[in-house]
């Protein structure tokens, strides 16, 4: 059966090439410059849309992208933990460039549980409520295909469950190998406001990341 890895150990992301776990969470140690910027950007109503692909170790891309598009100082956190976060992933799964994103969100971008077609993809909620998901092991599979219904496609006797707000979490997607069809997940349903970053790693190598491991 899979089952998820929740840590406290940067470490411990190296378990997502086990064939049992679907998904690494790593708690990150508190911020007070990264909540301030949290709370700046939900209180002046600033929506940001910003979406750019960086080789995996350009140090010096995040804060370029990021200073184009938020109207907030400093910008310095949030560039660091994209930085640290696109690092540790490149380094993880072997990648050569990174997809990234960021984004404020007031209402769910993804409200319906679904699997990203991509090997895999790192969310890291800097504030407000993480991203919903649902283990494996209590996913309906026949609700998950109805495209006709919003019924959240739980078996009896399953969880909705959701992702620390801060944590880095990495879910295993669609095409991570042949065995595991990816995480089933979506945008709490809650209106509020949040701040969201994800990033997609991007291979020359068509195997993916699964083939790293």
């Amino acid at each position: 059966m899979m089952h998820c890895l929740l840590s406290d150990r940067i470490g411990d992301f190296a378990a997502i090439y086990d064939e049992d776990v679907e998904l690494v969470s790593v708690s990150r140690p508190a911020s007070v410059s990264l909540d301030a910027l949290a709370e700046h950007l939900f209180a002046s109503r600033q929506d940001v849309r910003i979406e750019w692909e960086q080789a995996s170790r350009d140090a010096d891309a995040p804060l370029a992208a990021l200073s184009v598009s938020i109207n907030a100082e400093p910008l310095s956190a949030l560039a660091e933990e994209i930085t640290l976060a696109s690092d540790m992933l490149s380094e993880l799964v072997g990648c050569e460039r990174i997809g990234i994103r960021v984004t404020t969100l007031r209402r769910p971008m993804c409200p319906r549980f679904h699997v990203d077609h991509i090997p895999c993809r790192m969310l890291a909620t800097i504030g407000g409520p993480g991203t919903e998901w649902i283990a494996s092991g209590d996913v309906d599979q026949d609700l998950l295909a109805d495209r006709d219904t919003a019924v959240p496609p739980i078996r009896r006797g399953g969880d909705i469950r959701r992702l620390a707000t801060r944590n880095w979490s990495l879910l295993k997607g669609g095409t991570w190998d042949g065995r595991f069809g990816g995480v089933v997940h979506r945008s709490p349903h809650e209106t509020v406001e949040r701040l969201l970053l994800s990033f997609d790693p991007i291979f020359t190598d068509p195997r993916g990341a699964a083939a790293r491991g």
